[in-house]
């Protein structure tokens, strides 16, 4: 799989049906959500589905800026319809190494992060109500877990 090049911001997208499609784009972080409600808007106005036209709008931005690097070719609108029809069916999109998505309550994610010891500090930080909105967290081994108090 291809990896995002590191001499570049990072930036993520990420379409979850019912929740909204998030840009994420790092150093300096920048989050924008789009909400569900405005993808379904988008879709009805549209008469498409909002989701497959929302990934087939933010990977022609990809592709575009791709293309203007010298990195790829822009995309014909033909596989504009192409990348919709694969969202639209629930294709995976990605050059991550992975993508993992679930509903978790905060409680349960507490319940669980004292037997994820290396994902103790992530977990204690993912649930925190106070402080920061972005925390770096460290993986920690068995040696070090039991030093990290949430």
């Amino acid at each position: 799989m291809a990896g995002i090049r590191r001499d570049r911001d990072h930036i993520y997208i990420i379409g979850d049906r019912g929740v909204g499609v998030f840009l994420i784009k790092m150093s300096p972080i920048r989050i924008v959500r789009i909400p569900d409600k405005e993808v379904r808007r988008f879709g009805k106005e549209n008469n498409c589905d909002g989701y497959a036209a929302v990934a087939a709008l933010c990977w022609r931005v990809i592709a575009d800026h791709r293309a203007a690097n010298g990195d790829g070719k822009p995309l014909e609108p033909e596989n504009i319809v192409g990348i919709a029809s694969l969202a639209e069916a629930g294709a995976e999109l990605s050059n991550l190494e992975f993508s993992f998505g679930t509903n978790m309550s905060a409680s349960a994610i507490e319940a669980i992060r004292g037997r994820n010891r290396s994902l103790k500090m992530a977990l204690c930080y993912l649930t925190q109500r106070t402080g920061n909105n972005l925390q770096d967290a460290v993986l920690l081994d068995d040696s070090n877990a039991d030093d990290f108090a949430c």
